[in-house]
């Protein structure tokens, strides 16, 4: 039983790398206009994947509110967030992929959910989107272990910012993380009006070898998160 004070959040992971029946078959549970968005992509491989995750944010939904995975309607929020149109929906969700895997993040609370596949660390990206003393953190670290410290910042930044919902409004320098404790980053500082940094929670986690994820609430009750794998069922 999950303590009273905990907020529950489910996240799954899965992966995006189908073949061409399985894409075949999963086109069904999409609407019209997500299946003119996935043949709009240049290549069948990022079409495929396309449509696995939004085929496994539906499949996912399907089951959390015990409806059919083409059922739900989705409408876009002021920075392009999708919500369910349905007034009967109580969770908030949010999606992210990253190469061939996908994260579908659940919760009663708006959550923020980002994974990063960890690999060579981008030339100049740091001075972009972090904050001066997220880059002295990262530069402190051993050369071996920057590639990793910078995605765990990346994907932490990410979920709050995807949290926040206000798309590329906010700027990734203007608020500042602590990942020393790299299970549970912590919003340290942030440059938004009358923005309390203690009422935000984060937990980073291990979606697969090689990747890093996070997820972002704006709370001040502890998270308990549940890790999931989702496998499409046709």
């Amino acid at each position: 039983m999950i303590p009273a004070d905990e907020l529950p959040v489910s996240v799954w992971v899965w992966d995006l790398d189908i073949d061409a029946p399985t894409a075949a078959a999963l086109s069904g549970w999409l609407s019209p206009d997500e299946r003119q968005r996935a043949a709009a992509f240049a290549t069948s491989e990022l079409q495929r994947r396309w449509i696995a995750a939004r085929a496994g944010m539906r499949g996912i939904l399907g089951t959390v509110l015990n409806v059919r995975p083409n059922a739900p309607v989705f409408a876009l929020g002021k920075h392009g967030r999708p919500y369910l149109t349905s007034p009967d929906c109580p969770y908030s969700f949010n999606l992210s992929h990253s190469n061939a895997l996908a994260a579908f993040a659940v919760c009663d609370a708006v959550v923020g959910v980002d994974v990063e596949q960890i690999k060579a660390l981008p030339e100049g990206v740091a001075g972009m989107v972090f904050s001066p003393p997220e880059i002295a953190a990262l530069e402190a670290e051993p050369e071996t272990r920057q590639a990793e410290k910078f995605f765990q910042f990346w994907a932490a930044k990410e979920a709050v910012l995807k949290a926040l919902g206000t798309g590329l409004t906010v700027s990734g320098r203007s608020f500042t993380l602590d990942v020393s404790q790299a299970a549970a980053p912590r919003l340290i500082a942030a440059d938004w009006a009358n923005e309390d940094t203690q009422a935000w929670r984060l937990l980073a986690f291990d979606p697969m070898p090689g990747f890093t994820g996070a997820i972002a609430v704006r709370t001040t009750r502890p998270l308990r998160l549940t890790l999931k794998h989702w496998v499409f069922d046709l």
